[in-house]
């Protein structure tokens, strides 16, 4: 069934289609609009479909935000790439401060995690340069990297 983007969508269209990409995974609701306005240019009630499936609790940046940040976690890649990537995705800065600074969270353990996959055992100085530079590229501030390389000193 294919959909020509030049005629006006109902509301029950958008949101039918709104709910084939929830069943998928988790959006954001700015990410969520951007997919409607894609399928839909000219459709003007996307973001009252948006907000009244946000009012039904059906998408939610918390909710979102928390799975993005489980997902990346599982990945080992530290706050600051995440922080960059939920912000990208249209995520409330509040709400990203809130999610990433989770006390059940210890961004030195898993930067030491990621750098125990790497390179088990002890680093030598050129080892240690490389490792903190990849750590810094995966999102870990200076002192997690640090810390993380530190730990691992001959």
């Amino acid at each position: 069934m294919s959909v020509d983007p030049s005629t006006e969508p109902s509301a029950n269209e958008m949101r039918v289609f709104a709910y084939q990409l929830l069943g998928r995974r988790e959006y954001s609701l700015a990410e969520l609009s951007a997919r409607l306005k894609k399928k839909w240019p000219s459709a003007n009630g996307v973001s009252a479909v948006v907000q009244q499936l946000a009012e039904e609790n059906l998408v939610s940046d918390q909710r979102f935000a928390e799975s993005f940040l489980r997902s990346r976690v599982q990945r080992l890649q530290g706050p600051l790439k995440i922080r960059a990537e939920l912000k990208g995705r249209g995520v409330d800065d509040s709400l990203i401060s809130q999610t990433i600074e989770s006390p059940a969270l210890s961004w030195r353990e898993l930067a030491a995690e990621w750098l125990d996959r790497q390179q088990p055992g002890v680093l030598g100085l050129k080892e240690k340069q490389k490792y903190y530079r990849r750590l810094v590229n995966r999102g870990f501030t200076h002192g997690q990297a640090m810390d993380a390389v530190n730990q691992r000193t001959d």
